[in-house]
């Protein structure tokens, strides 16, 4: 190789390497656009007490150093000179940063929603429930995952609280916020959805939610029994028992009624709910009640047995007879299914034990945020 050739050789080696570097900056600095603009979003700020403190002090304006605390951000960098320079370069609008570079708030004139009942349910119908990855998935991979099937808006990741290491898990299963209600609906759709060969359960949040509740009622009302009329040790430890006289079929629903449209519509009656086997889209749909011989009384409000939910007239009649005994053995027989199933992964996968303990209703009970993974620390050193 001549003089001129190596030469030529080197300098096309630098070059290469100048790109590389400049390529791996361009997705430093997208990363941390990223994470800042999650921080201050819709779905973290609102929910985020500690940056909600912050941003109070200074018209807004959070310092730099501040969110460095931020475990996320400080695994990308704690640069100051870095993250500012990546925040200038977004063209989202959700962000300004001040001028001498050291501080950076949300755009004034974008409002923070409240966590109002209205987004609360406006929320639900675009999360779903995702379940079957592995337990030892990061973040990172959660939201790359979920970026090839739509705009997504949120991933949290569900954590139990393990009692051997007294550290919280990841759980294996998710709840994803898609930017619309119709990509999360799509999603749902997906046939055989599988990540790393493992296929993937779907479910819609209420959907999940309820189960859950329903669960929660199901337990509770059993260790009242118990209470009262003693422990036996011939009873079935996993027998399930529905009141009767609790059914009320619906019928004639617009093709958008929701459940919480059904269950917002039916509690000022004094109803009161224990599931509702209804989705989207449904013309029928089911309701079931926690009180023995409660339906007959709920009708009873009804005017011709109809009430009106959003723009349609519902059309309620009670379950009675072998109707009532089918739907509530089905009913029994889809709980003891689940109740097995959780067994199963509970006596595989061990940890996860005392996940629904609480008072009161499960879908309103306050608990740790499971997938933030990004609590201020304590102390971070910079590189």
């Amino acid at each position: 190789m001549t003089e001129k050739e190596v030469a030529t050789e080197s300098k096309n080696g630098e070059e290469n390497e100048a790109a590389n570097n400049v390529e791996e900056e361009t997705a430093l600095e997208s990363s941390i656009i990223r994470q800042v603009e999650y921080y201050f979003g819709d779905a973290n700020l609102p929910r985020d007490k500690f940056l909600r403190e912050q941003v109070k002090l200074d018209d807004g304006w959070v310092p730099l150093d501040v969110l460095t605390r931020f475990n996320r951000l400080a695994k990308l960098t704690t640069d100051l000179e870095v993250i500012a320079n990546a925040l200038n370069k977004a063209t989202s609008g959700l962000l300004e940063v001040s001028e001498d570079n050291k501080k950076v708030r949300r755009n004034p004139e974008l409002l923070v929603p409240e966590m109002t009942e209205e987004r609360r349910k406006e929320l639900m119908t675009r999360t779903v429930y995702v379940k079957g990855f592995p337990k030892d998935a990061t973040l990172d991979e959660m939201l790359s995952y979920f970026k090839t099937h739509g705009d997504v808006e949120n991933v949290v990741m569900r954590r139990y609280l393990d009692r051997a290491s007294k550290e919280r898990k990841f759980k294996g299963s998710v709840f994803a916020t898609f930017k619309v209600a119709e990509e999360a609906q799509k999603f749902l759709t997906l046939k055989d959805l599988k990540y790393k060969e493992t296929e993937l359960i779907l479910r819609p949040q209420d959907e999940y939610l309820q189960e859950k509740q329903q669960e929660y009622l199901a337990r509770k009302e059993k260790k009242d029994k118990k209470g009262k009329d003693g422990e036996s040790k011939q009873e079935d430890k996993h027998e399930i028992k529905l009141p009767t006289g609790t059914v009320l079929k619906f019928s004639e629903c617009h093709d958008k009624t929701t459940r919480e449209d059904v269950k917002s519509a039916l509690e000022p009656l004094g109803a009161e709910v224990a599931y509702i086997d209804f989705k989207v889209g449904d013309k029928d749909g089911w309701v079931r009640l926690t009180k023995e011989d409660s339906a007959k009384e709920l009708h009873s409000k009804l005017t011709d047995g109809k009430l009106k939910i959003g723009d349609s007239e519902v059309l309620f009649t009670v379950l009675e007879g072998d109707e009532e005994t089918e739907y509530l053995q089905r009913t029994v027989d889809e709980m003891s299914k689940r109740r097995k199933n959780q067994r199963n992964n509970k006596y595989q996968n061990r940890g996860g034990k005392g996940n629904y303990r609480g008072k009161g209703n499960y879908q309103n009970r306050k608990r740790k945020q499971d997938g933030h993974d990004d609590a201020p620390a304590s102390k971070v050193k910079a590189d």
